[in-house]
């Protein structure tokens, strides 16, 4: 894989050289605010507009990719304007990423309006979904979004198993640029939470089970298919070449 870097931003605005020496965005993340309310408030929604329309303005010629809501549940319970509480007992497992979103079907619809009034004037943005799981979920996304007449690039999060080795699916319908969500893939793939410390030292961003699973996403690695690589990283980078 070419090794080209790119950000994840979480609400920074890069200085003009971090933005000079960098090949684009490779994901915002949406629910990452210090606003506590939630994403459908106005407030909440023209934040986020304001500072995607920002980002895109800085990188322009260079991709930017907006990941929708990726909000868990127990921190959605606690902020102003949720659709409604829900308890569970494992959130990383739970109603998070599209799930969450097709489930909230509304919710999901007023987060597509506000991207595409910044995607309208910017056409280096594209649309990046997270938590996929099934080929099913990336179809109903494209429903909806045909109704809003999008023709921009969709592109998937890489988290769990099920996705990674199913990839050509979601490649026949169309997708053509995948991130692989290192952290919550490595949890997923060995059952466990790097969010807790009883286990989090176990966790092995190198198990053979990984390198299983990359070798097969590198099959799929055209020029055409973009495969990239986000989360604990930096100290694996050799690893991933």
């Amino acid at each position: 894989m070419k090794t080209e870097i790119r950000l994840a931003l979480d609400r920074e605005v890069p200085e003009d050289f971090i933005v000079s020496n960098t090949g684009g965005v490779g994901m915002v993340k949406s629910e990452k605010t210090s606003n506590p309310e939630y994403i459908t408030i106005p407030r909440r929604m023209e934040e986020n507009k304001a500072y995607l329309s920002t980002i895109c303005d800085l990188f322009q010629g260079k991709p930017v990719w907006y990941r929708t809501d990726d909000t868990p549940t127990y921190r959605a319970n606690k902020l102003l304007g949720t659709e409604r509480v829900i308890e569970e007992e494992n959130p990383l497992m739970g109603l998070r990423g599209m799930r969450r979103s097709l489930y909230f079907e509304n919710t999901f619809r007023k987060e597509l309006e506000m991207f595409l009034a910044v995607q309208e004037q910017n056409k280096n943005l594209g649309l990046l979904l997270p938590v996929v799981h099934d080929k099913s979920q990336v179809i109903k996304a494209q429903e909806i979004l045909k109704e809003y007449n999008y023709k921009g690039s969709l592109g998937i999060m890489l988290e769990i198993p099920s996705a990674v080795l199913t990839v050509n699916e979601f490649i026949d319908l169309g997708v053509n640029y995948f991130m692989i969500g290192v952290n919550d893939l490595t949890s997923f793939t060995q059952g466990i939470s790097r969010r807790d410390s009883s286990v989090k030292e176990f966790i092995n961003y190198r198990h053979d089970a990984m390198t299983f699973l990359f070798n097969h996403l590198k099959k799929y690695h055209t020029d055409s298919i973009e495969i990239v690589i986000g989360g604990e990283v930096a100290d694996n980078l050799e690893y991933y070449e």
